[in-house]
Order: C-alpha cells, then sequence, then structure tokens
C-alpha cells in the first residue's frame, strides 16, 4: 500500500511541476515586450545606419511593433532580414527571460566608392564585397572615377556583386588593394582625395596638397601598392621639403626602383 501511495504522489508532484513550467511558459510568452535594446558596432566611426532606422525598417517589414506579444517575436526572422541588408555585415538577436530583448548588430565599413557616370554607383567594403549605396548614410571616403574605360557596356552591378571572378577583370581587387592601403594610413588616408582611372597610366592618384598628379599604374598585389607608396614617401619626405608642393606636375611611380618626376 505504502508503495502505490509514493509511485501517486510522485506521479501528482511531476504532473504539479508540469502544470507549473506550462503556465509560467504561458506566462512569458504572453508579456509585452519593450523596444529592443540596440547594440550598433559601428567599424572606424562610419555609421551607415542608427539605431532609429534599424527600428523603424523593422516595423516597415512588419517583423516588430510597439506592444507586441512574445510569443509572435520571431528572431530568426528578424536576424535574417537584418543580415540581408545592405549596411549590415552581422546580426544577432536575444530574447531574455522578462520582457526585455536585444538585437546586436556590426555594420560594414566601405573603404572605396566607385562613381559612375552611366550607371550606378557602388562600395567596395573592408572584406573586398561590393554592395550598394546607403539611403541612410553617404560616408566620405575615397572615390574612383574613369571606370567606364573598363566596364565599357558590360557595367551590371547584381552580376557583379555575385560573381567574384569578374572583380578581377574589372579591376576591383586593385581598387581594393590602393583604397585599403590609404584607409589604414593616416598620412595618405588624409593626402588622396580621389583616384582616376586611365587607359594609358593605370590609376592616378589626386592629392589634396600640392598641384601634381600621382601615376601610380597598376595594383597587381599589396607588396607592389606597398611599395610605390614607399617611394611615393622617399619623394615627400626627401625632395618636396627643398622644392615645395606646387613645383611638379606629375610624379611617376610605374617603374620598378624609381621614381620619375616632371617639373611644370
Amino acid at each position: 500500500m505504502k508503495k502505490w501511495l509514493k509511485i501517486a504522489l510522485s506521479i501528482l508532484f511531476t504532473f504539479g511541476v508540469i502544470v507549473l513550467l506550462v503556465s509560467a511558459n504561458q506566462s512569458n510568452n504572453s508579456k509585452i515586450l519593450q523596444e529592443p535594446r540596440i547594440d550598433l558596432e559601428v567599424q572606424n566611426g562610419v555609421p551607415l545606419i542608427t539605431e532609429a532606422e534599424l527600428l523603424r525598417v523593422l516595423k516597415t517589414n512588419r517583423l516588430y511593433r510597439d506592444g507586441i506579444p512574445k510569443s509572435e517575436l520571431d528572431i530568426y526572422a528578424i536576424e535574417n532580414f537584418l543580415d540581408s541588408l545592405n549596411e549590415i555585415q552581422s546580426a544577432d538577436v536575444f530574447l531574455a527571460l522578462g520582457n526585455q530583448w536585444t538585437i546586436k548588430v556590426k555594420t560594414k565599413l566601405p573603404v572605396a566608392r566607385i562613381v559612375m557616370n552611366r550607371g550606378e554607383d557602388f562600395y567596395i567594403d573592408s572584406r573586398e564585397k561590393l554592395m550598394r549605396l546607403s539611403p541612410y548614410s553617404k560616408p566620405k571616403i575615397l572615390a574612383f572615377t574613369g571606370m567606364e574605360t573598363v566596364f565599357q557596356n558590360q557595367f551590371d552591378l547584381d552580376r557583379i556583386i555575385n560573381n567574384d571572378s569578374l572583380k578581377t577583370i574589372f579591376k576591383l581587387d586593385e581598387i581594393y588593394r590602393i583604397s585599403s592601403y590609404v584607409c589604414n594610413d593616416a598620412f595618405y588616408d588624409a593626402q588622396i582625395v580621389q583616384v582616376h582611372y586611365d587607359s594609358e597610366d593605370g590609376f592616378i592618384l589626386i592629392p589634396r596638397v600640392g598641384e601634381h598628379k600621382i601615376i601610380f599604374g597598376s595594383a597587381d598585389s599589396e607588396e607592389q601598392v606597398k611599395q610605390k607608396f614607399e617611394k611615393l614617401t622617399t619623394f615627400y619626405e626627401d625632395v618636396i621639403p627643398y622644392e615645395g608642393w606646387n613645383k611638379y606636375k606629375s610624379i611617376n611611380l610605374k617603374y620598378e626602383n624609381q621614381i620619375v618626376a616632371k617639373k611644370k
């Protein structure tokens, strides 16, 4: 008799625990969520989207609304949506036990803007990925012009974004190497304001200070880019202090182990 009583009590206890858990879960799911805490990681101080804009776009796409019950919030759909946004590199969404939840977002970092006279401008980001311009922000970054001579009539941004092999054909890998070096060097980040592509001379750097143009040529490897900028640094340090910023009309870095500078 005692054995059966123990079994019955054990069953009742287990059933009671299950009822309490189900009731607690239902109560938790019915909670009205607060606005999310948005943890926005912006790279190098380049804000492509703000917390307010992020929340607004979630509401516009009906993934969140004021007063939404916890049970109706689909964190996986929100994560997938945020990951698909042009401005966002990664996104994670976390739910807490109460009525709080968090969105953690890292934005992309554009390092070059390709300016197209015909067609749509676009960015190259710090991971060498192509991205469209953002409607939320227009960061001041290194601009590349003259690329129509490379693209000609073959320009199709959707096709290029989804095909890495086209980056080499359209010299986008060379653009990335130049812009990446410039962005990571404090002096050249301030000094180089534009890069123009010419079918004869290759890439031509336009400086902020000085009336000269810098004929850079190709950027076939990171080592080549580094060597050319080191030659330019040598010229700036050893020649410009004596000759002045406005005495030269061009500085040619195309030739290995030498600098060809032309005076006005």
